[in-house]
């Protein structure tokens, strides 16, 4: 199957409306986009022209302008494309913000203890003390005002997780949603990239096994032209079922979970997982990530663009973790109170991946370079659904 914006549950189906815009169906539908992305009004991006917070003496981190990350996106396919300087709203006031016809998200990646995104934020919020306590009134601050709080790369450049996690809030701060997938889950800390996107999952996996439903996202986190090529805008791509192609449909859709992630924006066609279930049993799949549906309920994952000798990896809140080979469509088959279910798409050894390391592991810097210490490459991943 090539990409697809609108695999849809069978019963959403009816939802296609003949008043549909260009190209576009009304209703539900997924779209592609990143949701973190740095221009040079970040201070650690610099601007030859009219840079006010870096120097000529840091060169080395030339960044991109608003339009050229907006005109990126739309080369790469991408439906929507957040700005998220630090603690910085400029870009938002910048002529290109939105260039290309790509739907812009309003937002700001915010310093505390660690980094949050603001998404939907339109003016810069007071931090106070940054206390845990401080912070959860911060956060509803934010949804009083029709964003979403999110955390960003929770585990830093963590090789001891969770004892050197980046975000200093723990489980003390409930978020909309979590940042999993930063940058490339080929590199991983301590080299050669920082942001450890195993560890946030488990950190994410935190909130499932204490009863929260929250939503997952991936991000770029480009900054500089030098990354573009393989860390640009859409390395990787969260996917979102979205009521509509607005900006409030988007970020609702991400609260409630309704996300997948891949490694490739749709351009390069990069893979893509489904997870769905029959809630009542009648052979149609209507149900999908972020929904709840009865225990036992029969679940099936939908792939798309699948890469030679990929598998599927199955996760649940018994921790147990099954493989199989990927298939376009396969049922797969869950213990009892299994309580929640995610998937992922992994690529053997990272032997499929341009540029992935095929020599033994490093002596020199030890046994936990990205090779060694996580063998099965991620290419695609989805959010959890539930179980009562």
């Amino acid at each position: 199957m090539k990409h697809s914006r609108t695999l849809l549950p069978l019963a959403l189906a009816f939802l296609m409306a003949a008043n549909a815009g260009p190209g576009r169906a009304a209703g539900p539908e997924w779209l592609a986009g990143d949701f973190h992305v740095h221009t040079t009004y970040s201070h650690d991006s610099w601007d030859p022209v009219s840079d006010d917070n870096t120097g000529p003496d840091e060169f080395y981190v030339l960044g991109h302008s608003v339009t050229n990350q907006f005109a990126i996106a739309a080369s790469r396919g991408l439906d929507f494309l957040a700005i998220t300087d630090h603690n910085d709203i400029r870009a938002q006031s910048d002529p290109g913000f939105g260039f290309g016809g790509v739907i812009p998200i309003h937002a700001y990646e915010n310093s505390l203890s660690g980094h949050a995104q603001m998404l939907g934020a339109t003016t810069i919020y007071d931090n106070g003390d940054k206390s845990a306590a401080t912070v959860a009134a911060l956060a509803d601050q934010v949804r009083a005002d029709g964003g979403y709080f999110q955390v960003n790369h929770p585990a830093g450049e963590s090789v001891n997780w969770p004892h050197d996690a980046d975000w200093g809030y723990d489980y003390d701060v409930v978020p909309d949603s979590v940042e999993v997938w930063n940058i490339q889950s080929i590199w991983q800390p301590p080299a050669p990239s920082s942001n450890s996107n195993d560890s946030a999952i488990a950190y994410w996996e935190g909130w499932l096994r204490r009863g929260h439903h929250v939503g997952i996202t991936g991000g770029s986190d480009n900054h500089w032209v030098s990354t573009t090529a393989a860390q640009g805008v859409g390395q990787p791509t969260t996917w979102v079922y979205a009521n509509g192609p607005t900006e409030s449909d988007i970020l609702a859709a991400v609260a409630a979970g309704r996300t997948t992630i891949s490694w490739q924006p749709p351009s390069s066609e990069g893979p893509r997982l489904f997870l769905q279930a029959d809630a009542d049993g009648d052979g149609i799949f209507e149900s999908m990530v972020g929904d709840t549906v009865p225990d036992g309920s029969s679940v099936r994952v939908l792939a798309e663009n699948l890469p030679a000798d990929a598998i599927v990896g199955v996760h649940t809140a018994s921790g147990a973790f099954d493989l199989f080979t990927a298939e376009p469509s396969a049922t797969i088959s869950l213990p009892a109170g299994a309580g929640w279910v995610w998937v992922d798409l992994l690529a053997p050894d990272g032997q499929s991946l341009p540029g992935a390391p095929l020599a033994p592991c490093d002596e020199s810097i030890g046994d936990q370079t990205t090779y060694c210490r996580d063998r099965l490459v991620r290419l695609a991943m989805t959010s959890a659904l539930y179980f009562e």
